[in-house]
């Protein structure tokens, strides 16, 4: 293709392989943004000379080497415009077809469908002028996109709109557009819609070219017996409504080439067990959906690397062969302070992943990690991160941060509010001597107690080469009053920085 493209341009184009790339970027940002102005996305000056001055009114000018790139970049072969063109949403794809005859039909040939109903635009059409009459509908303005496309291999179809805007859309045309693309043998779906009554049309559970499934879509998953995803890579849900616990089951068996599952903003009422079994499985995230205290949460993953739980206690978990785990991000919530000692049983997440590299906690994940019995250790772990959050409360008892600092013995970044660490430790953990690089302790206060604790750091940080303090909020000559006492304090560290904001 990059042949064909400097064949294109006028002369020989004495460019590296990487410069020729950057200018076929700048030409392409420049078409982008004609089709903008054009649209009345973007303000243009009343007397650009693109829109106002005639193609002999540039003979000799300074401006004759802009035009010429114009007439240049529409002689470029169709498949670098069609490449340009799939980095555009439909509408704005569509509305080049007003150009010339040399892009009327050129938008037909875009494998990317992208219909979004934005609640900011009041008109959907193909464009202005006699060339098309404008399309007020946007059911009207996607039948017309998909009758006109002139392509069987449709790469990514997206449609989102919002339940304010659905009067714009019925179920049944929905349906009719998910399935068009289907047949076309859609690789991508992308669904963020809200209609009432909605189904997803049988053709969609027998897909055999998905390899992305993202749906945003608030109905009932009722999985047929024939599902099948023999490509399916990605799965990202939101909102849905899981309808028992064998439809969970059938979900993930049907894909035998997953590796990447969010699950978000779901509803888990109708499960008891949630279970996900898979060979092939890289990367999870379940966020907030766990709002069944009977439910339990079963994950048997031997090649998983990333792992993310943002959510409620469940009755119960289950994490088997984690032997891959890299990554891990446990925020686990209690919204009922009266459930506190009914939760302990959380804590046999963490004896499961403590071969992760990377580890972010919030502060009642860290108390759950704490009340295990023995405490395990974490060999290979090198970032540790206990965020900042205001509105979670903090009840760590004798045990804080510091219990579990001798057990992290190859840590070297770590990141953490400061009243999780409880005291400073009478013997100095082995990381914090030779191991860790760089610190952030955020919350911080001026107070003796903190103080205390940044300069047992700097005192015994000899790799730290680091330190960053994030201030509560106060006034700017309380961080003035910080780095006046922690810059003017001795420490082990030779190379070190500290940075107060």
């Amino acid at each position: 293709m990059q042949q064909e493209a400097r064949e294109c341009y006028g002369g020989p184009v004495e460019l590296s392989d990487e410069e020729f790339v950057k200018v076929l970027v700048l030409d392409g940002c420049f078409i982008i943004e004609l089709f903008r102005k054009d649209a009345d996305e973007v303000e243009r000056d009343e007397d650009d000379p693109i829109f106002t001055m005639s193609s002999s009114s540039f003979s000799g000018s300074s401006m004759a080497k802009r035009v010429k790139g114009v007439v240049q970049i529409n002689g470029l072969p169709d498949s670098v415009l069609i490449h340009i063109l799939s980095f555009l949403s439909t509408k704005d794809a569509a509305r080049t077809s007003i150009l010339s005859t040399r892009w009327r039909n050129l938008f037909t040939l875009v494998p990317n469908l992208n219909f979004d109903l934005d609640e900011k635009c009041p008109f959907w059409g193909w464009g202005r002028g006699d060339c098309k009459a404008p399309i007020k509908s946007f059911r009207c303005f996607v039948d017309g996109v998909l009758f006109f496309h002139d392509t069987e291999n449709v790469d990514k179809f997206r449609l989102k709109f919002c339940r304010k805007r659905s009067e714009s859309v019925d179920s049944i045309s929905a349906g009719r557009w998910i399935s068009c693309a289907l047949k076309r043998g859609a690789k991508h779906l992308d669904l963020n819609i809200s209609l009432n009554k909605f189904t997803l049309p049988d053709a969609l559970f027998t897909c055999r070219t998905l390899v992305t499934l993202k749906l945003d879509v608030s109905l009932v998953f009722k999985i047929p017996e024939d599902i099948h995803f023999p490509n399916l890579q990605t799965l990202h849900l939101r909102s849905v409504i899981f309808f028992d616990d064998n439809s969970v089951k059938s979900l993930f068996s049907s894909c035998s080439n997953l590796e990447d599952v969010v699950i978000e903003k779901c509803n888990m009422t109708n499960v008891r067990s949630f279970s996900i079994s898979h060979l092939f499985l890289k990367r999870l995230s379940i966020i907030h959906s766990c709002d069944n205290f009977k439910c339990w949460l079963m994950i048997d993953t031997p090649h998983l690397s990333n792992f993310k739980l943002i959510d409620n206690v469940v009755a119960g978990y289950s994490l088997k062969n984690l032997e891959c785990i890299v990554s891990v991000d446990i925020q686990i919530q209690l919204e009922d302070e009266n459930l506190r000692a009914d939760t302990r049983h959380a804590t046999s997440i963490f004896r499961e992943i403590y071969l992760a590299r990377s580890l972010v906690m919030s502060a009642y994940s860290l108390e759950l990690l704490l009340s295990c019995e023995p405490l395990p250790a974490f060999p290979t772990l090198v970032e540790l991160e206990v965020p900042y959050n205001k509105a979670e409360q903090l009840n760590l008892g004798d045990k804080g941060l510091e219990t579990l600092l001798p057990l992290l013995p190859e840590l070297q970044n770590l990141a953490f509010r400061q009243d999780v660490l409880n005291s400073v430790p009478e013997e100095v953990p082995s990381c914090l001597l030779f191991k860790v690089k760089a610190i952030e302790i955020s919350n911080f206060v001026y107070d003796q107690d903190c103080i205390r604790k940044a300069k047992y750091i700097l005192e015994n940080g000899r790799a730290l080469e680091k330190l960053t303090i994030r201030p509560s909020i106060g006034p700017y000559e309380t961080k003035l009053k910080i780095s006046k006492v922690l810059f003017a304090y001795p420490r082990k560290s030779k190379q070190w920085s500290i940075l107060i904001v």
